[in-house]
């Protein structure tokens, strides 16, 4: 399941659309006004069957309290210029499964259940209600999402971000976890439930007033919606996965993924993994190459080779696509006292100061972030470009021989002809929690292409819960000297090591190996 989405109308103000996600039981006083607020100017009215017909449906800051007061209630928003435009309440818990004979106990299993979807009405079709809900339904390794809803359009999002279908017999057969869930679901109960082998609706008792539009493919499987009520529209990751619809949007999903490749690097905690607490001795080996002391640090991340760099005396600039790095590592500076290291936020493929450097370091990785070989080839020409004559390249690229020998071989498939690999591919919160991503469960490489394939989630940040498809390209010695030489450099040394023992050269498939690194020099 993928944290993707075709948008309409999308203006030049979409990027001023700010998603976040927070605990229920955080918010202010002032916050739930303003979801109380949203929620009944924009909610819609009552239907002529209602105690108040054509009055507007509202929700009073003690009735939010009320039901989602709660521990495992969440609420996704969107804002623009910090006015709150959209908002998806939720639960999310392990719920108590049915009994299993064989391992003799009730195996908790991650559900969840949208309570609340409403979006300013000046905001509507762009996107932002698929946004909040597909970061929501999209951990594939969930045991089951959904919701109950009159609006067709939502159960196809649901279909849509799960790569499902809602079919009343599968609902019926997971009833007894369904039950489970209902208890912490304050609007309904056990006896609301109407679920049959042709219909899957529950008795809420909500007699909202709809639009004209039909999805007669929605009442068809779920049923024609009686007065009152709401599909109970779920699907779980048992069911087979929608392989046609899978395999129609594997390119957009990919594509978007790499969207938000600087999201998702944004997430990492890097002060947490494990490879980047060897700075000092990764220094001590870079500058023994070369003279002077101007040095252009690519890709720099959180600044930690920059600013340990410039504490010993270099005059260092460091650059990197993620302006949250680049302000971690200005505070950082600014602690550290440190007048001789700058930072700027730039795409390091296009970037040019006009100014020529003694040394250029590109670690951990730069060089394979992007899946083809005309952007990395880029980022080394910015490299060249900004070396004095005889200046040094110290560059590191992720070691695929080292990852071949570790991936099996069912992990190794021509995607196009086999998308739905992909689908079945586990997914880690590997970059957000130990950086290490070389588990060959993770994995899977596409025998077509050679690009190492994998899904990590983000989640517990404050932003929206996300899984994303990464994709990167991983290289043997032959085939990044190679490029390196391309580009007009001459190779001085090139060696599998592992972080923070760059001095030591290993063999290409040592379990520690798992980067090749280069020393350029230009001519």
């Amino acid at each position: 399941m993928w944290f993707f989405g075709k948008k309409k109308n999308v203006d030049s103000d979409e990027g001023k659309i700010q998603y976040k996600v927070t605990p229920f039981m955080n918010l202010s006083d002032d916050e739930i006004a303003e979801c109380s607020e949203l929620f009944g100017n924009n909610y819609g009215v009552y239907n002529n069957l209602a105690k108040k017909p054509g009055k507007q449906i509202q929700m009073s800051v003690n009735l939010y309290k009320k039901y989602y007061y709660e521990p495992h209630y969440y609420i996704a928003t969107a804002r623009y210029d910090d006015k709150l435009i959209g908002q998806a309440i939720y639960y999310r818990n392990q719920i108590k499964g049915i009994w299993d004979e064989e391992k003799n106990n009730s195996e908790k299993k991650i559900m969840s259940w949208v309570v609340q979807l409403v979006v300013s009405k000046e905001f509507r079709q762009r996107g932002i209600a698929s946004t909040l809900l597909r970061s929501i339904w999209g951990f594939s390794n969930d045991y089951a999402w959904g919701l109950a809803t009159s609006n067709p359009c939502t159960v196809k999002t649901l279909e849509s971000a799960t790569f499902r279908q809602c079919k009343p017999k599968v609902i019926l057969k997971h009833m007894p976890e369904i039950r489970a869930l209902i208890q912490e679901i304050p609007f309904v109960n056990g006896e609301d439930i109407k679920v049959s082998n042709s219909s899957s609706q529950v008795d809420s008792k909500f007699f909202v007033q709809n639009t004209e539009y039909k999805d007669e493919d929605i009442i068809k499987r779920l049923g024609e919606l009686r007065d009152g009520h709401e599909w109970l529209a779920f699907v779980f990751q048992s069911q087979d996965i929608n392989h046609a619809n899978y395999e129609k949007h594997f390119d957009e999903m990919v594509k978007f993924s790499e969207m938000k490749l600087r999201d998702a690097y944004t997430r990492m905690d890097m002060k947490s993994h494990g490879w980047a607490k060897n700075t000092g001795a990764e220094v001590d080996y870079i500058i023994k190459y070369g003279e002077g002391n101007k040095i252009l640090d690519l890709g720099c991340g959180q600044g930690r080779h920059s600013l340990e760099l410039a504490s010993i005396g270099f005059n260092v600039k460091g650059i990197d696509f993620s302006e949250q790095h680049i302000e971690n590592a200005k505070c950082e500076n600014a602690k550290c006292g440190i007048n001789n290291c700058e930072f700027e936020c730039a795409d390091i493929r296009f970037y040019n100061d006009k100014t020529e450097y003694d040394r250029v370091l590109c670690l951990y990785d730069v060089v394979g972030s992007f899946p083809e070989k005309k952007d990395n080839q880029k980022i080394i020409m910015t490299a060249y470009n900004h070396l004095k004559v005889n200046g040094y390249l110290i560059l590191s690229v992720m070691n695929m021989e080292l990852t071949s020998s570790l991936v099996s071989i069912e992990h190794k498939v021509n995607l196009k002809k086999n998308p739905r690999a992909l689908a079945e591919l586990k997914p880690s919160n590997t970059m957000q929690r130990t950086g290490d991503i070389f588990n060959p469960e993770l994995l899977l490489i596409d025998t077509a292409t050679s690009l190492v394939y994998r899904k990590e989630q983000f989640i517990d940040d404050s932003k929206l819960p996300a899984e994303y498809v990464i994709r990167d390209k991983r290289y043997t010695k032959d085939e990044i000297c190679a490029l390196i030489e391309e580009c007009g450099f001459v190779i001085e040394q090139a060696q599998y090591v592992s972080a923070g023992h760059f001095e030591t050269s290993l063999d290409a498939t040592d379990i520690h190996a798992k980067e090749i690194l280069i020393v350029a020099k230009k001519l």
